[in-house]
């Protein structure tokens, strides 16, 4: 589509992806948020997940939906190869 005047990108639809947490896909705090010990301050990275409360990476929200979608496939091969 071309109108004159805008660049194509300005047409485009917006990106609304999230960035989810590496461990469960949830919401995500900054370590120093959270009222954690010294101890696990020093352990964390920058964030911790509030599903689970453990240290974690921040990923997309499609890239994480695709690495458990491959890690489903990847558990289905092993029920198929130990004939389960």
């Amino acid at each position: 589509m071309n109108v004159s005047g805008y660049d194509n990108w300005k047409l485009s639809s917006p990106n609304y992806g999230e960035t989810v947490s590496s461990c469960c896909g949830s919401d995500y705090s900054d370590s120093e948020d959270k009222e954690l010990d010294l101890e696990i301050h020093e352990e964390c990275g920058e964030y911790v997940c509030d599903s689970c409360g453990d240290c974690c990476d921040i990923i997309d929200e499609e890239e994480y939906a695709f690495d458990r979608h491959e890690s489903y496939l990847e558990d289905l091969a092993d029920d198929e190869r130990h004939g389960l």
